[in-house]
């Protein structure tokens, strides 16, 4: 019969093989950063639960005073270095993500604009105008010209981190009052928003995947299923990746909305990293009701409650959904393997990153002991996620068939568990498996070549120690420049879903092209990405990419695409990294 260690690696090959990932050797931490992680020995004292910094009181310039120095990583307008086209860029996706896509639900919807001349009206509003009303702008009603996808928690959360952290700066540096006012406005949104998304399954500690509102062009051809049949039975009777529901809320309080069921890691995460940001906002504001953060808090607490249920398998951290079963990817324990659970101490870093990030963020936000005491005793003193996360961080490493989905959730977990942890010891592991995975300087197809800003400004905040209550206490410089050079290699807002093709057949044959640039050199490797894709050896920059929806998720090594136009992406992808820039301070 095979080893434990064994069954182990067998699995992981055929996870990898099926869905992917991507490794790296060690870099460097901050020396700052760096804290004694190793575990205690087996006869050491438990170590007291650490105490969790209180944040720190808000008390903000008077709005239009500014604008203030606020020392950010990525410098604003009263900061040198400030750069006046990228911010006029961040503030043109914000007006198009708030004018169009989170126009009915206060969070990211992608959409699809049909006739080339709403298209235009759309470029026009955003290219010539400084407003925030597109139905003004154009004559028309915003539901004549666009129709809507559903909301998905993993770009909802993404979208409710830019609004979060774009009030936050606003606020903080004195800006004028109209745009501070607006921004707060739109916090508000995304804090109902997330609230609806469990409110609506009607089952507390259970989280929809996503939603739609049935009254907007979009969701006319969903059909839903009741959670059960007439005698008590769960429906679909095999449980699927999603099934549409009506309103399940206690009071019927969303008739004009259905919701997707059968939330998965990715979609959790998602809504988990929008929460932590708005609690982080939000909870020290005087200007925010504080019912609306006393209800934050029961949501949190349900959730993490719902997370800590050891299952019929004998585990935690799975995903309960309001027919009563597993999400169809509900698995977040260390050893799980996809949906598949193997004995012996688990060793999947990548769970292990997300569930010390999503405890870490319920048991801040709900201020539960339960949930704090399970945190430090379960998971950080008897389990070591931490440690697993140190040892284990890159085994998502697939070379070129690498998921980066896989990429983006693990590098979520380690952005929340460096944030919102209170524990030293358990931080500064997280920060070394951050490294590890990040990949040493100059190293091959590692994210720290792969030109991806959300990796680049996770990374600086492990490099520097960053927590919700401390700034950098070092700055990565080569990493902020990656960051920032991605960060202005994105496309002009509107952002249309359009063809890139880098590379001919002929090219293709030759394996090796001239980009669209018409200077860049491609090498390639052939169909061996995930899904067989056509990619290559060097991550593109992001200026030559295929359009995607969100490219923290994407292979940055993809070279062609084909699209017909009509869809009109969101660019939360760089919202949620320019405005982390703008919210992650230097320190002195």
């Amino acid at each position: 019969m095979a080893s434990t260690g064994l069954r182990w690696a067998l699995a992981w090959v055929l996870l990898l093989a099926a869905c992917d990932g991507d490794a790296s050797p060690d870099a460097a931490v901050g020396s700052d950063a760096a804290v004694d992680a190793s575990t205690p020995p087996p006869d050491a004292p438990p170590r007291p639960m650490p105490t969790c910094e209180a944040l720190p009181a808000v008390s903000p310039p008077a709005c239009g005073s500014g604008p203030s120095a606020l020392g950010s990583l990525l410098p604003g307008p009263g900061d040198p270095g400030y750069d006046a086209a990228l911010d006029a860029e961040a503030r043109r996706r914000d007006r198009q993500f708030h004018a169009i896509h989170a126009l009915h639900t206060g969070v990211n919807t992608e959409v699809r604009v049909a006739l080339e001349a709403d298209r235009e009206a759309v470029r026009t509003f955003l290219l010539e105008t400084d407003g925030w009303d597109l139905e003004a702008h154009a004559g028309r009603a915003v539901h004549d010209m666009v129709e809507w996808r559903k909301v998905a928690g993993a770009y909802g959360g993404a979208g409710a981190v830019a609004d979060a952290f774009r009030y936050a700066t606003l606020r903080d540096s004195g800006a004028a009052c109209e745009d501070v006012d607006r921004a707060r406005e739109h916090v508000l949104a995304a804090i109902e928003a997330h609230h609806r998304a469990t409110a609506i399954t009607g089952v507390e500690g259970v989280i929809a995947r996503g939603f739609i509102r049935t009254d907007v062009p979009g969701a006319a051809s969903i059909e839903t299923v009741p959670l059960f049949d007439a005698s008590g039975a769960p429906l679909p009777a095999e449980k699927t990746n999603g099934t549409w529901r009506e309103d399940n809320s206690a009071e019927g309080l969303y008739p004009e909305y259905i919701w997707e069921d059968s939330c998965s890691r990715d979609m959790l995460i998602g809504w988990v990293l929008g929460m932590g940001a708005l609690w982080e906002v939000a909870s020290a504001d005087p200007t925010i009701d504080a019912a609306l953060l006393d209800r934050m808090a029961d949501d949190a607490r349900s959730i993490g409650h719902s997370l800590m249920q050891v299952g019929e398998d004998g585990y935690d951290l799975e995903i309960h959904d309001a027919d009563g079963r597993l999400t169809f990817h509900a698995y977040l324990h260390e050893n799980a393997v996809d949906r598949v659970y193997l004995p012996g101490r688990g060793v999947n870093g990548q769970h292990a990153a997300m569930a010390l990030g999503i405890i870490a963020v319920l048991a801040r936000v709900s201020g539960d002991a339960e949930l704090a005491r399970y945190l430090h005793e379960e998971l950080i003193e008897r389990r070591a996620l931490h440690e697993i996360v140190r040892e284990n961080a890159t085994l998502i490493d697939a070379g070129t068939r690498s998921n980066f989905s896989n990429y983006n959730m693990s590098f979520t977990g380690l952005w929340l568990a460096q944030r919102y942890l209170c524990d030293d010891l358990a931080r500064s592991a997280v920060a070394e498996g951050t490294s590890a995975l990040y990949g040493a300087e100059g190293a091959e197809r590692q994210p720290s070549s792969q030109a991806q800003t959300f990796y680049d400004f996770v990374f600086e905040a492990a490099y520097g120690d960053a927590t919700v209550t401390r700034p950098l206490s070092a700055v990565s410089e080569p990493a902020y420049a990656r960051g920032l050079a991605s960060l202005t290699g994105f496309p002009a807002a509107p952002f249309f879903e359009e063809s890139v093709i880098n590379c001919d057949e002929a090219e293709i044959a030759a394996m090796t092209c001239t980009a669209i640039d018409g200077e860049t050199t491609l090498t390639l490797l052939g169909e061996v990405g995930r899904g067989d894709e056509l990619v290559a050896a060097e991550a593109l920059p992001m200026a030559l990419r295929p359009p995607s929806n969100y490219h923290w998720r994407s292979d940055p090594y993809r070279v062609n695409r084909e699209a017909d136009g009509t869809s009109l992406f969101p660019g939360v992808d760089f919202r949620v990294a320019y405005w982390m820039g703008r919210h992650l301070r230097r320190g002195e």
